[in-house]
């Protein structure tokens, strides 16, 4: 290898490094407009349009960097996909949900039986201590403890206290 050969390679791989620095800040400042949105937006507005947005710029994004891609390799197509947007609960409801889908529920549950029947899985703790309000609001009881592997299995009990069912 020549002297001029290897010139001429370093300055295109430095070429193709500040390019590739230039994506990457691109990305971050999209990522970044998309959190500011979030913060700025009311509530009820913040998830559509914040995953709407996202779309856009990941979206122009991936156009951007196939421009910049060198010839010799082809762009590649990528599908984007949005996440589900994670379900908003606000305190107490956890437990209201699962009071009113408490009798589907079969007689002895454990975690994995609530999130089933809820359609979604609402924070650990949350959970646990909805479950564990159960317990002493005589709802439930607990029929096994969890031991390793095995979860908690709750047991219903006939009627709630002070409530109907």
């Amino acid at each position: 290898m020549r002297h001029e050969e290897y010139e001429r390679r370093r300055r295109a791989l430095e070429a193709q490094f500040r390019e590739d620095l230039e994506l990457l800040r691109a990305g971050y400042q999209a990522k970044l407009r998309a959190l500011e949105m979030l913060w700025l937006a009311p509530p009820s507005e913040a998830l559509p349009q914040a995953v709407a947005v996202s779309e856009r710029l990941q979206l122009s994004e991936t156009l951007a960097s196939s421009e910049t891609l060198p010839e010799t390799t082809p762009p590649q197509s990528e599908t984007v996909t949005s996440p589900e947007p994670p379900k908003e609960t606000r305190r107490g409801q956890v437990r209201e949900e699962i009071e009113a889908a408490f009798a589907e529920l079969p007689e002895e549950f454990d975690r994995r039986d609530v999130v089933r029947v809820l359609g979604y899985e609402p924070p650990r703790a949350t959970l646990f201590r909805v479950l564990e309000q159960l317990v002493q609001d005589g709802w439930t009881s607990v029929a096994r403890y969890s031991t390793g592997r095995s979860s908690t299995r709750y047991v219903k009990l006939p009627e709630p206290a002070g409530e109907t069912v």
